[in-house]
């Protein structure tokens, strides 16, 4: 069992955490209005899903999702939710599909994974062979300043892997500013979008 295993179980109940996936869904709606597409009858890949939070903001927008977080215990929460709401286009897997999918993608998520990638460019290149012509890629990390700061991803590190990958209208800014009650500090995650020509 590893640490996000340990963590599955009391997720979704950190107001903070649930919080910030309501926020990052609302950045996506504004990400998606800007660029003409719309949620229902799409199909998405959540890459680091987690438990799901993210997932469920889009299943209810009407999309069909696939949905992949390596770590067994997030998984195991996600699939009790998809048993519990009846979702049937919802699946949960440790593991992307190898090779090129037979119905590519038109949207992929990855919220707050990436910075924790080992080779963060080259899953990113991996990730978007898997989006249609037109289809659109958004991650959501945090931002690292500090040269010395081992977490978070810089603007410059965002565009160039979004670059190296072949995407397009590329935008790294900051995703949304949202301050919890009670909390003292405000997140301010980048969102870095593109599409696929």
């Amino acid at each position: 069992m590893n640490d996000w295993d340990q963590l599955a179980v009391s997720w979704d109940g950190d107001e903070i955490i649930r919080s910030y996936a309501s926020a990052a869904f609302a950045s996506l709606e504004q990400v998606l209005a800007a660029h003409g597409m719309a949620l229902p009858g799409s199909r998405v890949l959540d890459f680091g899903c987690g438990t799901g939070l993210l997932t469920a903001f889009l299943v209810d927008g009407g999309a069909a999702v696939d949905a992949v977080d390596t770590s067994a215990g997030m998984l195991n929460v996600l699939r009790a939710k998809i048993k519990t709401h009846g979702w049937t286009d919802v699946s949960a897997t440790s593991e992307l599909p190898v090779g090129a999918p037979t119905r590519p993608y038109d949207l992929i998520v990855c919220s707050s994974v990436c910075a924790f990638l080992d080779d963060y460019p080259a899953v990113v290149a991996q990730l978007v062979r898997m989006l249609r012509r037109g289809g659109l890629f958004v991650q959501w990390d945090w931002e690292r300043d500090d040269p010395d700061d081992a977490h978070g991803l810089t603007r410059d590190e965002i565009r160039s892997a979004l670059t190296a990958a072949g995407l397009a209208n590329i935008r790294v800014q900051v995703g949304f500013e949202n301050t919890i009650p009670g909390y003292e500090e405000t997140m301010r995650p980048l969102l870095g979008e593109g599409r696929l020509p």
